[in-house]
């Protein structure tokens, strides 16, 4: 198998305390089982080589692999092209700025390589509609990294609703925040292109289609601005939105989320997330920061670690493995990806239990609606 990575940053390498490097560390874990000929890191940061060197070398170690990441600089629109001509890719990951998911989106497509997109999908409807165009018209497998879908907490709540044991769904209320240091730091540079609730909150929105698969119809949001616009960053310090759903039985189901990233630095987690179901006939509550590891030190102070989400456990024999529901979410799209090719299974099923980009349309038609809603002084919009 012949990968491409597009985008470094701390969700493909890990960096500033942000977690293993998510992407690159499943690579590894995944040629475990699998043979990974080639992968190819293409960055438009030239000084993302050493930070792409640093991590394949910790990375390899901590997990006993011995995977080559070659990185390239993206020196024009066609650098992708030229490597795929001499390498020939089976996958690509794309984890770059949301403002550029389309471009990077369509040319991966239009060069015929199966594509999974770290979220969200395009910060527009009318964007996705065209790549969804692309891929439909090629025949390929393409899909949103919606790692929430495969957190057993969240399973656990959607084996609720699927056994009715909540009743007739009401409402949900989303909470969800993250450290001031991620617009402020880590994202500076794009930050002011995009808001908390497009990069942020479409995990719940697309959590909520999975848990119940209703459809959106009408959106309002309001933002607070405040720190960031003080610090030079023009965005929303936070946002705060009423999503109204058509329920399969006809009734409305109303979700609200409350989203910042302002937290302080020295919060516990980088994340501090939290969703309530309320039905007829009964609720359920996700708390999905405290997991029940509270780690005190005196370099760090207290902090709330997720090691189900992604991280180095050891197995019986003592060797480190990587484990979690990030790295099942990569995963299984390599395990898509080469069931397709040996023709056990299809596009048509995939469609349906997979987060792919015709699944993924409802949550970026409802953050389209949402920076309109913001735009037009907080008004609803209609889907």
């Amino acid at each position: 198998m012949n990968i491409l990575i597009v985008g470094t940053g701390m969700y493909v390498t890990g960096r500033n305390n942000t977690g293993v490097g998510t992407i690159m560390s499943s690579v590894a874990e995944f040629s475990k089982t699998h043979t990974i000929h080639s992968v190819s890191l293409v960055s438009r940061s030239k000084s993302s080589e050493n930070e792409v060197l640093e991590a394949k070398n910790r990375i390899n170690l901590a997990l006993g692999t011995n995977v080559d990441f070659k990185f390239y600089p993206l020196e024009s629109e066609n650098t992708i092209a030229h490597l795929h001509q001499q390498i020939h890719f089976d996958l690509t990951i794309i984890c770059v700025p949301d403002h550029l998911h389309f471009s990077f989106g369509k040319i991966c497509l239009e060069l015929d390589i199966p594509t999974l997109m770290v979220k969200p999908l395009t910060p527009t409807a009318k964007e996705a509609e065209e790549l969804i165009k692309i891929q439909k018209s090629r025949g390929l497998y393409a899909a949103v990294e919606f790692h929430k879908r495969w957190d057993e907490s969240n399973l656990y709540a959607r084996k609720l609703v699927e056994q009715n044991v909540l009743g007739q769904l009401l409402y949900a209320s989303v909470d969800y925040s993250q450290k001031v240091s991620i617009p402020l730091e880590t994202f500076q540079s794009w930050a002011a292109k995009t808001n908390i609730f497009q990069y942020l909150g479409v995990h719940y929105v697309d959590l909520m289609y999975f848990l119940t698969g209703f459809k959106p119809k009408r959106v309002l949001a309001c933002g607070t601005y405040g720190l960031l616009r003080s610090k030079g960053i023009d965005t929303y310090d936070s946002v705060h939105t009423t999503v109204i759903w058509e329920g399969t039985d006809g009734n409305d189901f109303y979700t609200h989320f409350n989203l910042n990233w302002i937290d302080p630095k020295c919060t516990s987690a980088m994340s501090d997330q939290k969703f309530i179901l309320i039905g007829t006939e009964g609720r359920v509550e996700c708390e999905q920061k405290k997991r029940g590891i509270e780690l005190v030190t005196q370099a760090t102070g207290i902090q709330h670690h997720n090691p189900y989400f992604s991280d180095y456990l050891t197995n019986g024999d003592g060797t480190y493995t990587l484990n979690g529901y990030g790295y099942k979410s990569i995963a299984q799209f390599f395990l898509d990806v080469i069931a397709l090719k040996e023709k056990r299974t299809t596009l048509e099923k995939l469609e349906v239990i997979r987060p792919t980009f015709e699944a993924s349309l409802v949550s970026t038609r409802v953050i389209d609606a949402v920076n309109q809603s913001l735009a037009e002084g907080f008004s609803w919009i209609n889907l």
